[in-house]
């Protein structure tokens, strides 16, 4: 329904967030968690972004007088790993379009009439001093990579500080070209198939056993959780709830962080991953 009081307000804290991080300085890593896996990272002097929406739109909710526009401006470059609704939002890629920030998918994803830079598996881009590797994966409940077209991003930020960020992909398999030792991981809700999932026929372990595979095979120094929350992801009743992560926060010997949508994480530091640990 529209006016929804509860959008209302979390919309007023992410373009609370979205300010202040427009307004920090550029020194060191900062991200701002969006809605779902959408995020902006400021660092090496620009701001690149991934997987972002600007506004639930499948709802027939209006954006902030010219937030897509405003988001356009403000990035260098996005970055989209498939173009579920949740991920992909045709507005701000024509937004993009519009203001020349070039828009990177993989070349199956990519809906026709829509101008963005179709990234090869393995293929590298730079944007001033960060370069950005593209990862074709497979979608997490899926069994082909041509289900769902989808790309994960190995990004490297001037030599600095690097970042994995697989969207839906499925951590547990494929992307056998990333390099381990990332400084933050970040990967999907739940877990990656049934095989992990309480209570399926097919199950042989547990969403803690699947992330802790990806620990073993990316040895990230740290994990970023996302997705939980997302409004159109009904399960068991409700939205995925952010409980779903509590036992991996609390169980993993790593820094692991969920984030709520406009809330700011300096990577420089430590305090924020802890309070959300906490």
């Amino acid at each position: 329904r529209w006016p929804n009081p509860f959008w209302q307000k979390v919309a007023a804290h992410m373009l609370a967030g979205l300010q202040r991080f427009l307004d920090a300085d550029g020194n060191g890593i900062t991200m701002l968690q969006w809605y779902n896996s959408g995020v902006f990272i400021k660092g090496a002097g620009k701001v690149i972004a991934f997987d972002l929406v600007p506004v639930p739109r499948y709802y027939g909710w209006p954006e902030p007088a010219g937030l897509t526009d405003r988001i356009a401006a403000a990035i260098d470059a996005l970055f989209i790993t498939h173009n579920h609704q949740d991920h992909y939002d045709e507005e701000l890629v024509r937004a993009c379009n519009a203001a020349g920030k070039p828009v990177y998918m993989h070349p199956a994803a990519a809906p026709a009439g829509i101008e963005v830079v179709k990234s090869s598996d393995g293929g590298a881009v730079s944007i001033d001093q960060i370069v950005c590797t593209a990862r074709h994966a497979c979608h997490v409940w899926r069994k082909e990579l041509e289900e769902v077209p989808l790309t994960a991003f190995e990004v490297d930020f001037a030599g600095g500080f690097r970042i994995v960020f697989c969207g839906d992909a499925d951590y547990t398999r494929g992307l056998a070209g990333v390099k381990p030792g990332a400084d933050a991981l970040f990967i999907t809700w739940r877990n990656p198939g049934p095989q992990y999932e309480d209570g399926h026929p097919e199950q042989t372990g547990t969403t803690l056993d699947a992330v802790r595979l990806a620990i073993a095979r990316f040895a990230p120094q740290r994990l970023v959780l996302q997705h939980y929350g997302e409004l159109d992801h009904v399960y068991k009743g409700f939205s995925a709830s952010y409980e779903m992560a509590v036992e991996i926060v609390r169980e993993l010997p790593l820094p692991v962080s969920i984030h709520f949508w406009g809330d700011i994480v300096n990577f420089a530091s430590r305090a924020p991953l802890e309070r959300a640990v906490k």
